[in-house]
């Protein structure tokens, strides 16, 4: 197969989405197929035209706003009348890929992350949701061959926008995967520690029990739920003497980064968070296998990668029962009501003070890359044939 991804963002830009479609690309590359990427340039090193793991990338200098870039059709054209099938994700691709698509017949799929709808509203200043809502709105409407949701959660947000528009459209949900914490299953090699990192000694933690936090400081991700909570527990009385709240923190978005910093000075808080960039993958994978615990406080996920990062290296979970993190969470897991910051101020409080039911023990998940590479080729093939039969 020839397959065309037009994406906003691709490697090396950081992101869950980004990390799928990368997997997806290189999986698809070593099975044989041809692959061509058209995306976002990623600084000054990544521009024009490169070969990475055996896909071939357009970097292009595409404009963006609020962190969504704008593709050029010129850029698109060629790689589209070039597949057999053209493959691109929610937001700002859609439109044009679905238009292109058309008038040159080529089966199309569209991946959708998630749809928030109303929960834009959420975290948001009402006039960006605003924004945001009308764009969602507008790249749901755009008419694919297939749409590929990455968990049920996804797939119920979108069906139930597509019930409201009267529309009928294919969907399919295939999970994506994660290899972080699956080296156990590969043998001592694979398992081998890759670098020296202490994360007691990043976060200067001593032997405090460590609450760790890690990703973007988006407001969707729930941090500010998260903050409040520990601000809670401090107001209350808890006993915090021995606990430590990290964050590894990306430089992105800027806007609600600066406000937890300011929130924790304003509020005090500095003795109990700490609040450190972002660091390699290897570094991370170590600071995950050294916390006491991981907490994921998001408002949405259309997934949950650092939800299922965490299960799978057998670390102890509170996340939050919005979107698809229950889909994902299992091992010792503790849930708290989305958005709600005195249940999460609980359920902190359970563990600090190592209470028998602080967690409960979910029925392990198995997400595989076989499962994703296998049920994408799957719609290809299908998408393809369905093309081939109207054609005639």
């Amino acid at each position: 197969m020839k397959i065309a991804m037009i994406l906003p963002h691709f490697y090396p830009y950081v992101g869950g989405g980004e990390k799928m479609f990368y997997d997806l690309a290189k999986g698809m590359a070593e099975a044989g197929h041809e692959v061509h990427v058209v995306t976002r340039n990623v600084g000054e090193d990544y521009l024009g035209d490169r070969i990475v793991d055996g896909i071939h990338i357009k970097y292009c200098p595409w404009k963006e706003m609020f962190g969504h870039p704008f593709p050029k059709r010129n850029d698109i054209e060629k790689e589209i009348r070039w597949c057999d099938v053209v493959h691109t994700s929610i937001f700002t691709t859609a439109p044009v890929v679905s238009i292109l698509a058309k008038k040159y017949r080529k089966p199309s799929l569209l991946t959708v992350y998630e749809v928030r709808g109303p929960k834009w509203f959420w975290s948001d200043v009402w006039y960006k949701a605003v924004i945001y809502w009308c764009v969602e709105q507008f790249a749901c409407r755009q008419r694919f061959d297939c749409y590929h949701a990455i968990s049920d959660a996804t797939k119920k947000d979108y069906l139930h926008y597509i019930d409201y528009i009267g529309k009928k459209r294919d969907v399919r949900r295939v999970y994506i995967a994660n290899e972080m914490g699956r080296a156990s299953e590969q043998g001592p090699e694979e398992n081998a520690k890759k670098t020296d990192f202490s994360l007691k000694e990043y976060f200067k933690t001593g032997n405090k029990k460590v609450f760790l936090y890690y990703g973007r400081p988006g407001r969707t991700k729930g941090t500010y739920v998260y903050l409040d909570a520990i601000r809670r527990l401090r107001d209350e009385g808890a006993d915090l003497t021995d606990t430590a709240f990290c964050f590894i923190l990306g430089k992105e978005p800027i806007g609600p980064r600066r406000e937890m910093k300011a929130f924790v000075k304003k509020e005090g808080l500095q003795s109990l968070v700490r609040i450190r960039p972002s660091v390699s993958r290897e570094e991370l994978e170590e600071a995950i296998r050294q916390a006491d615990v991981v907490v994921v406080p998001s408002l949405t996920e259309g997934f949950g990668f650092s939800a299922l990062e965490a299960c799978q290296m057998g670390k102890p979970l509170i996340y939050s029962d919005g979107g698809s993190l229950p889909e994902v969470a299992f091992g010792q897991c503790s849930s708290f009501k989305n958005r709600d910051s005195a249940d999460l101020a609980e359920k902190i409080r359970s563990v600090i003070e190592e209470k028998e039911d602080a967690f409960m023990q979910v029925p392990e998940k198995v997400f595989t890359y076989e499962n994703m590479f296998e049920g994408i080729t799957k719609i290809y093939r299908e998408i393809i044939k369905k093309k081939d039969r109207e054609r005639k």
